[in-house]
């Protein structure tokens, strides 16, 4: 419980210490246009049944009219669910060869991901050694964890947080992935295996699949010469994957509170909102400039690294 609180106070003094920043320099397609793109190919679902939140980057348009490659770069949820079905698919349908993970000690000892023959698997917490994910407290899935959970909405409504507690928490957890060496050491690792892949299939995931590795698709898309707009289109899948979980939130939540704020705001947390990837643009965008100051300056990417990126992954 105080790790859980001491992780809320530090990304909530971090997104209020954070400056207003300037506005994205990236151009986009018609909005219309990026939709369509992740709508399509079945919404880049890789098939997966036991591994939540579970799709490909295969099939994005780049600017200079190349398409990410197919079936080679692969973000999912964790792994610990997955079927001797999933795992087969993995290992001899999508000749998976790296497993990245971005998890934290703690969520990896309660939930590992299960070995998979001839896949090299590699550990970079994203948001440092001692994050312990919160998710399984808030969700009920106990009498005790339900109690807390209701003890801590009415927490959050004393509080007067209107009903954005969420996104308080994620814009503060999406700012300090590119402000802490925690976050920019994993991105930069998770580049430097993906060169270092030169082609061959990597997975990346955190718990969810949708904060962690919905940042990392975000950056590698965008790396790959996918425009912005596309990019977010990508990151809000998510909700189409996870309608169940959101709706089945908010029922809960509004039947313990009867508060539509609370209910709606519980709601937002198994899914994504475009705010939130909005806040780590603005906050690349403050600090480097662009996406692509980024990826130089933070990550250490060489132009020529780029170019090797686009011809692995692009065709």
């Amino acid at each position: 419980m105080k790790r859980f609180f001491h992780t809320i106070l530090a990304v909530f003094l971090a997104l209020i210490m954070g400056a207003a920043a300037v506005s994205s320099a990236f151009a986009a397609i018609p909005q219309e246009e990026a939709i369509a793109q992740a709508n399509a190919y079945q919404k880049h679902s890789i098939g997966l049944t036991g591994v939540k939140n579970a799709r490909e980057l295969g099939g994005y348009k780049t600017g200079d009219g190349r398409t990410v490659k197919f079936g080679k770069l692969l973000r999912t949820g964790k792994l610990v669910n997955a079927t001797e079905a999933d795992r087969k698919k993995l290992v001899e349908t999508y000749h998976l060869k790296k497993n990245i993970d971005f998890r934290s000690s703690g969520e990896i000892e309660d939930a590992p991901d299960p070995e998979l023959p001839g896949v090299a698997y590699y550990n970079y917490s994203a948001l440092g050694s001692t994050f312990q994910a919160y998710v399984p407290v808030v969700d009920g899935r106990t009498e005790e964890g339900l109690a807390y959970t209701l003890a801590f909405a009415k927490t959050i409504l004393e509080l007067d947080r209107n009903g954005d507690f969420f996104d308080t928490y994620y814009k503060a957890e999406y700012t300090q992935l590119y402000t802490t060496e925690a976050g920019i050491d994993s991105y930069r690792e998770f580049f430097h295996q993906l060169l270092a892949a030169n082609g061959d299939t990597v997975l990346w995931h955190c718990s969810a699949g949708k904060d962690r590795t919905g940042n990392a698709a975000m950056l590698l898309l965008i790396a790959l010469g996918v425009d912005k707009e596309t990019a977010i289109q990508d990151y809000l899948l998510t909700n189409d994957y996870v309608a169940a979980d959101k709706k089945a939130a908010y029922d809960k939540y509004y039947e313990k509170t009867h508060n539509e704020k609370i209910a709606q705001d519980f709601a937002s947390d198994p899914g994504v909102k475009r705010a939130w990837i909005e806040e780590s643009f603005k906050t690349i965008e403050k600090y480097y400039g662009s996406v692509n100051g980024y990826l130089h300056k933070a990550l250490g990417l060489t132009d020529d690294d780029i170019a090797k990126l686009r011809a692995a992954y692009t065709e």
